[in-house]
């Protein structure tokens, strides 16, 4: 998954374009080779393809309406949510370092200091999430899509949605191991047939 990588390079992927004018930048995982793409997308982009694996698909006309995305580019999800542009390992990280820091002053009973510390950590923390722009992400595949208008008529996170999208995801993950593993006992007992046969 794509949701607290770092930021790639520019021209790790491409799209089909008819205008050299981006709107929107697109970070997802292929759906058919599981690398990780960020690609340019502009206003008249009919198709994208994986640079890692040349799969390709069509974009459909419905999904980006008026320079606004309606629908995610890669997965047929509706079901979209702002966030902040923001990692969360970056951000509990350094509450972490803030922590183990404080610690060396509270055990010398530096009580000043260890609270500065704490509160110096919280502040750095706060206003690098505060000075972070927003993305787009969907729950779903977690496709993201920054540099684009239009974000206030998504709403944020919900719980509800996620869980929706999470037990979906387990269930046909469960159904696709399932078919593995009767496949397997149907090959399995075919050579054994023929052999009871000859």
């Amino acid at each position: 998954m794509i949701e607290d990588r770092p930021a790639m390079r520019a021209g790790d992927g491409f799209c089909t374009f008819l205008t050299d004018v981006p709107f929107m930048n697109v970070a997802y995982d292929c759906p058919h080779c599981d690398q990780i793409v960020r690609q340019d997308f502009s206003a008249d982009t009919t198709e994208m393809r994986c640079p890692h694996c040349d799969h390709a698909w069509s974009v459909p006309p419905t999904a980006v309406v008026d320079g606004r995305i309606q629908q995610c580019l890669i997965c047929p999800s509706q079901e979209l949510y702002v966030r902040k542009d923001f990692s969360q390992r970056i951000g509990v990280t350094i509450i972490v370092i803030g922590l183990a820091a404080s610690c060396i002053p509270w055990f010398y009973s530096m009580w000043y200091t260890t609270y500065g510390i704490l509160f110096g950590t919280a502040i750095i923390d706060a206003l690098m999430y505060h000075f972070t722009g927003n993305l787009l992400q969907c729950y779903r595949c977690h496709s993201q899509y920054r540099e684009m208008d239009g974000l206030d008529e998504h709403g944020g996170f919900d719980l509800e949605v996620h869980e929706k999208h999470r037990q979906q995801t387990i269930r046909l993950a469960e159904a696709e191991r399932a078919q593995r593993l009767h496949q397997a006992a149907a090959d399995t007992a075919a050579p054994a047939s023929e052999s009871q046969d000859g």
